[in-house]
């Protein structure tokens, strides 16, 4: 029996994102540009080659919505699908993890090959969430981050957007 999953086709501009894409990136983008579709398929692929990865969100109902439309697409591949644990095993040994950046401290001690940081910009202190608890669970695997949003002032997220311009490995 061949398993199939069904991504939606991305537009061009999330096509480049993903092509141009470095270790740490942050995407700034307005409602309805498909930010979270794109978070979607940068998560999947890496599940798909067989690497354990997460998904945050600012608060648990926005992590839990994204969890039902990725566990729905993932069906036909998934092993086994904890609700309780927000987590997703594929048949590529790959793992999908969901987290609420409310409780960020949940996430320590994990390893991860990509995190994607879902509207960042609405999660408060967030530089010092991604580099106290996500970016050390990149180190053992080399992991990249993404971080989606449409923009909220001038915070955390706005001063990632203005950094990454200078800094090699980010985009």
């Amino acid at each position: 029996m061949d398993k199939q999953i069904h991504l939606p086709r991305l537009h061009p501009k999330q096509q480049q994102i993903k092509s141009e894409a470095k270790r740490f990136n942050i995407l700034d983008a307005g409602r309805r540009w498909g930010k979270d579709l794109l978070g979607h398929e940068l998560l999947i692929d890496a599940a798909l080659d067989g690497y354990p990865v997460a998904w945050t969100a600012p608060t648990y109902r926005m992590m839990l919505d994204t969890f039902q439309e990725v566990t729905e697409i993932l069906k036909p591949i998934a092993t086994r699908v904890n609700a309780s644990e927000h987590r997703i095993e594929l048949i590529t040994r790959g793992q999908i993890d969901m987290w609420s950046l409310d409780a960020p401290d949940a996430v320590r001690g994990r390893k991860y090959k990509r995190a994607i940081l879902n509207e960042a910009a609405m999660v408060p202190r967030l530089a010092d969430i991604f580099n106290t608890v996500i970016r050390p669970t990149l180190a053992d695997l080399q992991g990249d981050a993404f971080f989606l949003s449409t923009p909220k002032g001038r915070n955390d997220f706005f001063r990632l957007y203005n950094q990454a311009a200078e800094q090699p490995d980010w985009a």
